[in-house]
């Protein structure tokens, strides 16, 4: 038995901590506890905060340099590149995960609620002169993790639970500066199907390579090098100016894109808002691994007026690329 858990483990949750870092511990969650981890509540906390999907949000929503709205670490761009650029530079993180275990003892829900600080820095022309503007900002962010229990085994407690699926994220600006919002997102997959979404912290994904799981929504979006995907997104916003959505997917340690997404149809709403549709249909990459397509919908105020506030929402779609 110890030896089928532990297998199960390194194709489990092993293989997503070592997608986005590998670890130091070579012996491995079947020798030794993690660092900090003393019973079976701990054991999830620390996994749900560590879950590939999890950590790599974190490596989505931020930059590594002030870059060209559009751009790309692995591969050329189409589009002619606008001459702003901006980067948004996180300077801390923090998280807090709460855990549920469901009736029957079989299921636990872990909510991973974060607060990002940090600034955006955009590069431009202020009439004749190039000025670089800083912003600071605080967004919160959360996510569900369903963890599902496989043993009950004292000597390796923190093995008796593992993940098999995720909510997306679901982030923003808090308030007073909360002036735009998301409200839906569907996904357009290479099989047909479309996903639609919207409320993305309820919205569970299974992790279908470990079949362990079949509630939740749908299967995580599984996909193949070179895969087409579309991703359509609905804001509603308070400005009167076409917002700016961008698509941000790839994101590891070493590869990335950001794209601006087309904005397809607005409608003006009776209490002055506006609701604008956007798309952006691409590839999957190369690499392989466990990433977050992120969708980005700042008000055009947020880069384009340099005393206006950052205003930003954005939800993360966890997919895998194999």
């Amino acid at each position: 038995m110890k030896r089928s858990v532990g297998l199960l483990w390194v194709a489990a949750v092993l293989t997503g901590l070592v997608l986005v870092g590998c670890s130091k511990d070579s012996t491995g969650p079947s020798e030794q506890a993690p660092l900090g981890v003393s019973n079976e509540q701990s054991a999830m906390q620390y996994y749900a905060a560590n879950d590939g999907f999890v950590a790599n949000d974190e490596v989505t929503f931020a930059d590594k340099a002030i870059q060209p709205i559009d751009y790309s670490t692995f591969g050329k761009i189409d589009e002619a590149i606008v001459p702003l650029r901006f980067g948004r530079f996180v300077t801390n993180v923090s998280k807090n995960v709460t855990i549920e275990v469901q009736p029957g003892d079989t299921i636990a829900i872990a909510h991973v609620q974060k607060t990002v600080t940090g600034t955006l820095k955009i590069r431009g022309l202020k009439g004749t002169d190039t000025v670089t503007v800083e912003k600071p900002f605080t967004d919160t962010s959360e996510r569900y993790i369903i963890f599902k229990r496989v043993n009950r085994e004292r000597e390796h407690y923190w093995m008796n639970w593992i993940p098999v699926a995720s909510s997306l994220v679901h982030g923003g600006t808090v308030a007073p500066n909360n002036d735009i919002q998301l409200t839906k997102v569907d996904i357009l997959l290479p099989n047909g199907k479309t996903i639609s979404i919207t409320e993305p912290e309820k919205y569970f994904m299974r992790y279908r390579w470990l079949r362990l799981f079949t509630g939740g929504k749908d299967d995580m979006p599984d996909l193949m090098a070179g895969d087409p995907v579309t991703m359509r997104a609905v804001v509603v916003s308070a400005a009167p100016d076409t917002d700016f959505v961008t698509l941000r997917y790839g994101f590891d340690f070493d590869h990335g894109r950001r794209a601006r997404m087309k904005m397809i149809s607005q409608e003006s709403n009776s209490d002055g808002s506006f609701t604008r549709t956007y798309e952006l249909s691409w590839q999957a990459h190369f690499h392989r691994g466990m990433f977050n397509a992120q969708i980005d919908a700042m008000t055009k105020r947020t880069l384009f007026d340099d005393t206006a506030p950052y205003s930003v929402s954005w939800w993360a779609v966890p997919y895998r690329v194999y």
